[in-house]
């Protein structure tokens, strides 16, 4: 219950972490988004002003021919309509004393709101936001102001200050809906994200929570298999010390129990530091180019005393030529963990055979045995750490469960396969897959 409810709290943990993480990002995409569009509204207006200061400045209108009224440059340019309400475009013309002398082509409503603009020469030719308010409404203008030369050939700009009005109320309004819009879809996706964080945080969980019971899993069994020898070992020890007279020959039996365990409990903490290493990736598959008939034969030679002394026959076939991509201690470490788990549970009188073929870029590691065999349920989860098919069988071998599945992260660290299958009539037949 307890386990239960530390998951819980952590998965919400890293829920809300990860449902700020998409906040922000889709708070920092909405700005960037917007900047964009705002800038580019506004660099379309501010291209607009520039280019009409420039034809003022050149008077380009002067050189067009005739204009009609409505085309006269005395305060206006021809883009500008004054029927249009919204003012979409406004050239104001000030004289020297800052006095509005193109009036009477600016219309009446026009003129009664663009009179309270004055001449300010700090913002000569600087593009800036203006707001006008009347007593109904408010309207906005980007604008530029420039003092047009003595020289210019239009007497009514010669000399004058003119400022050039581009009404952006609309774009504001677009620019608005557009903000709105931006917000919906943000809320939009980001309840989205509710969903997306709440399954990423399910799911990131699963490996961890894993992992957590692997490891509380592989402390407990741990323990439990130092402990046994360590028990065993202290027994011996202090039931020697009742015999402070006694010579060496005369407990020989409790010297040598002691001296099993001590064997037994190097095999397992070698193990151990294996296993932990390579959860942490500091072990890893380090391979090169190995003469492979060579080395599989001093890999397999000391087997033959070792299966004679236990009056089991030993069998070895080893066809492979050339050499192949392998790391040789690992691979070393695998062959004799498969062997040496064949031993153990072949009875006396039984045959261990070893068949190592190379088949073009495919190397090939057949053990047999003639045991027991593995029960069909249990194949699956023979290379888990610690499983063991006979608990009673396991404790007479002195085997820690653990070689298996060393077994299997050497033959994961080369990408290749291992499984095991029915030696008929009986025992076991482990297959090993390694590409070179």
């Amino acid at each position: 219950m307890r386990d239960r409810i530390l998951e819980h709290k952590q998965q919400i943990k890293l829920f809300i972490k990860e449902l700020i993480g998409f906040a922000i990002l889709f708070a920092i995409l909405g700005l960037i988004v917007y900047f964009f569009f705002q800038k580019s509204i506004y660099s379309n207006i501010d291209a607009g002003l520039n280019r009409q200061k420039e034809r003022i400045e050149r008077n380009t209108y002067a050189n067009e021919g005739p204009l009609s009224v409505n085309q006269r440059p005395g305060g206006f340019n021809p883009f500008n309509n004054y029927n249009n309400s919204d003012f979409q475009t406004n050239v104001i013309v000030f004289n020297k004393k800052g006095i509005i002398s193109n009036r009477g082509m600016l219309g009446q409503r026009n003129y009664k709101l663009l009179s309270k603009l004055t001449v300010k020469n700090r913002k000569l030719n600087q593009v800036e936001e203006i707001t006008l308010w009347s007593h109904n409404y408010v309207t906005t203008f980007r604008g530029i102001l420039l003092k047009v030369s003595d020289d210019n050939t239009n007497p009514e700009y010669a000399g004058n200050y003119v400022l050039i009005l581009q009404n952006i109320d609309a774009d504001l309004l677009a620019l608005h809906s557009f903000v709105e819009a931006l917000i919906v879809t943000l809320i939009f996706f980001w309840a989205i994200a509710i969903l997306i964080a709440y399954y990423l945080s399910k799911s990131s969980m699963k490996p961890i929570i894993n992992s957590w019971h692997r490891q509380k899993e592989f402390s407990s069994n741990a323990a439990h298999e130092l402990r046994t020898p360590l028990t065993v070992i202290q027994n011996q020890m202090e039931f020697l010390l009742t015999k402070p007279n006694d010579k060496v020959v005369d407990q020989i039996q409790p010297v040598s129990t002691t001296l099993e365990e001590v064997k037994h409990l190097k095999v397992l903490t070698q193990r151990l530091l294996t296993l932990a290493r390579s959860d942490s990736n500091i072990v890893q598959a380090q391979r090169s180019d190995v003469e492979l008939k060579p080395f599989f034969e001093g890999v397999l030679s000391p087997f033959n005393e070792i299966a004679t002394s236990q009056n089991k026959s030993f069998v070895d076939t080893i066809d492979v030529d050339g050499s192949g991509h392998i790391d040789a201690d690992l691979i070393k470490q695998l062959v004799v963990i498969l062997i040496d788990n064949a031993m153990k549970y072949t009875p006396k009188g039984g045959t261990v055979a070893v068949k190592i073929v190379k088949n073009h870029s495919n190397l090939k590691i057949v053990v047999s045995d003639t045991g027991n065999g593995v029960p069909d349920e249990d194949k699956a989860r023979i290379f888990e750490r610690f499983y063991r098919t006979d608990k009673s069988r396991n404790s007479k071998t002195g085997g820690t469960g653990l070689g298996l599945s060393i077994a299997k992260w050497i033959v994961d660290q080369h990408h290749g396969r291992i499984h095991v299958r029915d030696n008929h009539p009986t025992g076991s037949i482990f297959t090993v897959n390694i590409n070179l």
